[in-house]
């Protein structure tokens, strides 16, 4: 998906191309929804002239308002494309969040949450923020600005996606905000199922890396036989894993299982 350079916002041919991209991610099967996430995120990326993009599944731990983040927690990170020292970076962040440390950006967006918002840095903190410390450890990872479109899913659950300007003094549009807007404002049904998919909706623990691919190949066609196959386990294994997925999203069988993403309802 190429940028559409020179055009206004939301004209015909941009709407036209996001169009074509919901009908894009429609044709993903449900076990595929790490490859429709990075999709979504190469393309509208792409329409913003964006150099990197990442998604945030957060949930709300809390209703403590005394809380800074409101009792809101980030609980993955995902990248387009890995950042300097991304590990280290990112597993920084989410020890400071986790112990309340925010900084005037992260507190703005948790003040919004439960909206469905998109924002740049400069819409939501004051000039003097770019002359600080942490301004200055995003340039460190090569960002000088961020676009970020928040989805509410739930009472509990968000989903973020954020858009990077790896270029100095290049800061994101007004324009190109809407246009980002737009562009994921018609996706609630896929919110909803990469945080299923990420057991941060309804699974009652977040999903170890074995949890997600079991999860995956339960919601293909695919025999019990041919899975453990896949999977290069016995079935009695295979048995165990499948128990303590279906535990971890509260249902009693396969079939319930694939009602949360045919029915995309929790």
């Amino acid at each position: 998906m190429a940028t559409i350079r020179g055009a206004t916002p939301l004209d015909d041919a941009l709407r036209e191309r996001i169009h074509s991209l919901w009908d894009e991610l429609a044709a993903f099967e449900a076990a595929d929804s790490d490859a429709a996430l990075r999709h979504l995120l190469q393309s509208v990326a792409t329409l913003l002239d964006a150099q990197n993009a990442y998604w945030v599944g957060a949930v709300r731990v809390s209703e403590d308002e005394g809380d800074p983040l409101h009792g809101w927690r980030p609980r993955l990170i995902q990248y387009l494309h890995p950042l300097p020292n991304d590990e280290k970076f990112t597993q920084r962040r989410l020890r400071e969040l986790g112990r309340g440390e925010v900084d005037e950006l992260t507190a703005a967006h948790a003040r919004l949450a439960g909206t469905y918002r998109a924002s740049r840095m400069q819409d939501l903190v004051a000039p003097e923020w770019f002359s600080g410390e942490m301004y200055q450890r995003y340039v460190a990872q090569g960002v000088h600005d961020s676009l970020i479109v928040a989805a509410p899913v739930s009472p509990v659950a968000e989903a973020y996606y954020g858009f990077l300007r790896m270029r100095a003094g290049e800061p994101f549009t007004e324009d190109e905000r809407e246009i980002a807007r737009y562009a994921l404002r018609g996706l609630t049904w896929f919110h909803r199922e990469v945080l299923l998919a990420h057991g941060l909706l309804v699974a009652r623990s977040p999903l170890s890396p074995t949890d997600r691919r079991v999860l995956g190949l339960l919601l293909t066609d695919r025999s019990a036989k041919l899975i453990a196959a896949e999977l290069g386990v016995s079935p009695s294994t295979l048995r165990t894993y499948v128990r303590d997925v279906l535990r971890k999203f509260g249902v009693s069988g396969r079939s319930g299982l694939i009602a949360l993403w045919l029915g995309r309802q929790t």
